[in-house]
């Protein structure tokens, strides 16, 4: 029998016995009910009733423990973190209507309430509706346990996260087109405040092609790429970006900061936002090579006492990871889907889980007419370069070690000291040692 087998089966036997002890503790008035419903674990715990197309239930987290370490003398801020701790369940009701809800316990970044939706089947497309993911990017729409480094790129920064609202989905000719679109309301999460002007909803859209999918050529099999966009009528407090380099992530400082009320007074009016994105990625053999650019426009930003200017942003990134060990990464249905070791962690059996090396090259662009150089919290150009190790031991369980080095245009001050005078950096060089659980 093989590991992986061997894993399942285990773990399916793990599972029977707690179901056989909490039906002894609470008795089941049928008892024809053991046979309705059994569990498992396949890429989470589950318990699914024994008919086709029946009720399931799936429960799943993550748990992400950091060390970061700063070079810089000026910094203060080398640290053990919390990234996150997260709770989901996933599940379905009949073959045709499902469902999902994420909680995150480490708060500092999010209210809490990640995701809560309801989806509706109808053949290859789904109706969802709820708060969750707006459709735009390929790193954005991958999983965190698929991403092979401590963070997403800069342009992360540039695109939409989660709101609430509604949008239709679904895959065509055996995946080799797929796509979402939706509405929503444009002003993030839940409890994201609504400003005292009218707005409308956001659009956003992602279309994907993978037109190799069923080629003969298996080097060609996985390409893929696509675009993606967002438009919306926005209110001036919905004005709020903040972009941030990996060793800022967690913390409250910024590589450039545009919100409602800047530096240069309150934003009077805004006409609209808009993003773009394009992206490529291609998977073969053991290697992964995707690369994407953003744009941000705040068009006709109106700052107190001045003319409406717009505002403009963008960023890519390029990165490409090799797993040494041989498994061979995989894009499915748009996404790119987390490593699955050939052979699990076990030393007594000489086998070492799954290596990967991942290096990424990325470049951001602020508007420098909305810097202030006396503020010192914004640059115009911000480029950084990362190496990672990802050690996969178990499907749910890896380390990453990621090392990153920005350069940036202007300086940004990090402290002020007690004597009065501050200290700035223009550069950054961060490593990050994570210990991730994703079941």
């Amino acid at each position: 029998m093989s590991r992986k087998t061997k894993f399942f089966v285990d773990t399916g036997i793990l599972c029977k016995v707690l179901i056989f002890s909490i039906s002894v503790f609470f008795p089941l008035q049928d008892a024809l009910a053991e046979r309705i419903f059994f569990a498992g674990y396949k890429g989470g715990f589950y318990i699914r009733s024994e008919e086709e197309g029946g009720m399931e239930l799936r429960i799943g987290g993550a748990f992400q423990s950091d060390y970061r370490y700063y070079t810089e003398a000026e910094r203060a801020d080398n640290r053990f973190d919390i990234r996150r701790s997260r709770l989901c369940f996933r599940g379905q009701l009949t073959r045709y209507f499902r469902f999902g809800m994420e909680y995150e316990f480490q708060g500092n970044e999010t209210d809490n309430l990640v995701d809560a939706y309801g989806e509706a089947l109808f053949g290859p497309s789904a109706l969802r509706f709820g708060q969750f993911k707006e459709p735009f990017s390929l790193e954005w729409q991958s999983v965190d346990k698929a991403q092979y480094f401590a963070e997403r790129s800069m342009g992360f920064y540039l695109g939409p996260k989660r709101d609430i609202g509604i949008m239709l989905h679904g895959s065509w000719f055996q995946d080799a087109i797929m796509a979402a679109a939706g509405l929503f309301n444009g002003d993030g999460d839940d409890g994201a405040a609504s400003g005292p002007e009218e707005d409308g909803p956001e659009i956003a859209a992602r279309i994907i092609f993978s037109p190799f999918k069923r080629s003969s050529f298996p080097w060609l099999n996985g390409i893929q790429f696509g675009a993606s966009a967002t438009y919306a009528e926005i209110d001036p407090l919905n004005v709020d970006l903040k972009v941030k380099s990996t060793g800022m992530v967690g913390t409250d400082r910024n590589l450039y900061l545009l919100t409602h009320n800047t530096k240069f007074g309150v934003i009077q009016d805004v006409r609209s936002r808009q993003r773009l994105n394009v992206e490529a990625a291609w998977a073969i053999g053991p290697v992964l090579i995707q690369g994407e650019y953003f744009t941000l426009t705040y068009a006709d930003l109106e700052a107190t006492g001045d003319n409406p200017v717009d505002a403009d942003f963008s960023s890519w990134y390029a990165g490409v990871m090799w797993c040494v060990t041989g498994e061979k990464p995989i894009l499915s249905k748009g996404v790119v889907e987390p490593i699955y070791p050939n052979h699990f962690f076990n030393p007594q059996e000489g086998t070492w889980g799954a290596l990967c090396l991942a290096a990424r090259v990325e470049h951001f662009s602020g508007d420098e007419n909305w810097i202030n150089p006396a503020s010192f919290v914004s640059v115009e150009e911000a480029d950084a370069y990362s190496l990672a190790v990802n050690w996969v031991l178990y499907p749910m369980l890896r380390i990453i070690l990621d090392y990153t080095h920005t350069n940036l245009s202007d300086p940004i001050r990090v402290r002020v000291l007690p004597d009065g005078s501050a200290d700035y950096i223009e550069t950054e060089n961060v490593v990050t040692c994570r210990f991730s659980i994703d079941f």
